[in-house]
């Protein structure tokens, strides 16, 4: 196998000279440059990628923390920060924290270890830890789903409060006038409380009765259908549901047809996320949809900024939604 040696010799260079070359250093003659590569291609010299990369302070590695991989936006976000880390010559090392804050912790620590130049979590939520772990962090880190722009994280987030408030107004103009709320776990800042209190916003303003209640599960379609299974029992003049993603109102949905409540007309469902299930189920699920795969490339482009020291030109990025019209509202 060929040496920096072997190079420098053919090429009638020095091997610092060969070096400053096979790592694109400045201060060689394009000249010389092309006569070293020319070099390089005649005996098949093959650089050292890990030497480089312990000389040069580089891996091309980016971290990417999920909370599931099975999910419409983890997957479609994924799809759009690949891309953009893939065209800048990133590679991505993927984990799930499977919805575990303590395993984003970990994360954080291993990929540091693993010298990341920089890592993407989507937190499931915010809270001191996290945010102490974040600073303690060698690699800069971008949130995306969650805002994190308080302690100065840059964060990518959906405009959740505006989401509620729009589904709000979205049930109270199709004529409900008991309207619930499932959401997750009330630690969830963006899915949970953001979302519960833009739709108690619209409420109020259109001066309509209060939030009938709002009810704490998972994101799943099974925990939409127990909380609902229950709900109907509790609440019986329910005529207006807002589920915090497509799933929990996938499940909502089968519990309301199985008490023989007609979905779309007796009770009006909600959902957010634009989830192919909320398209294939009947009645069709009327919800918003999130650019998740910007939010993905939104990610993936402040980090890069990151990594080159570019200065933060925002805190955070929002960004916005469309309604989806179908049956069931």
């Amino acid at each position: 196998m060929a040496s920096l040696h072997d190079v420098a010799k053919l090429a009638g260079v020095s091997k610092s000279t060969v070096s400053r070359v096979v790592n694109n250093e400045y201060g060689v003659k394009e000249a010389t440059k092309i006569k070293v590569m020319q070099a390089v291609k005649e005996c098949g010299y093959v650089v050292n990628q890990v030497a480089k990369d312990l000389k040069c302070q580089k891996t091309n590695l980016v971290g990417v923390i999920v909370p599931r991989v099975a999910s419409n936006a983890t997957s479609q976000g994924v799809d759009g920060l690949s891309a953009v880390f893939d065209a800048a010559g990133k590679h991505v090392l993927l984990a799930s924290s499977q919805q575990d804050s303590a395993k984003e912790i970990e994360y954080i620590h291993i990929y540091n270890q693993k010298r990341v130049e920089g890592i993407v979590l989507y937190a499931t939520h915010i809270d001191m830890e996290l945010v102490n772990a974040i600073k303690a962090s060698k690699a800069p880190v971008v949130l995306v789903g969650q805002d994190g722009s308080l302690f100065n994280i840059p964060s990518v987030v959906h405009d959740d409060l505006r989401v509620g408030f729009e589904a709000g107004n979205r049930l109270l103009d199709k004529g409900c006038q008991q309207i619930g709320f499932i959401g997750v776990d009330a630690s969830d800042i963006a899915v949970d409380k953001l979302r519960s209190q833009g739709i108690e916003q619209a409420l109020q303003m259109r001066g309509a009765s209060p939030l009938l209640f709002h009810s704490h599960g998972e994101f799943s379609i099974e925990s939409g259908y127990a909380q609902v299974k229950r709900i109907i029992h509790d609440y019986p003049q329910l005529d207006g549901l807002f589920c915090a993603t497509d799933r929990i109102a996938v499940g909502a949905i089968k519990a309301l047809q199985e008490a023989n409540i007609k979905v779309g007309e007796q009770v009006k469902v909600l959902g957010v996320g634009n989830d192919e299930l909320g398209y294939v189920v009947s009645p069709n699920l009327s919800t918003f949809s999130y650019p998740f795969v910007k939010a993905g490339e939104k990610g993936a482009a402040l980090l890069l900024d990151l990594i080159d020291g570019k200065p933060q030109e925002m805190s955070k990025v929002v960004l916005t939604f469309d309604n989806v019209e179908r049956e069931t509202c």
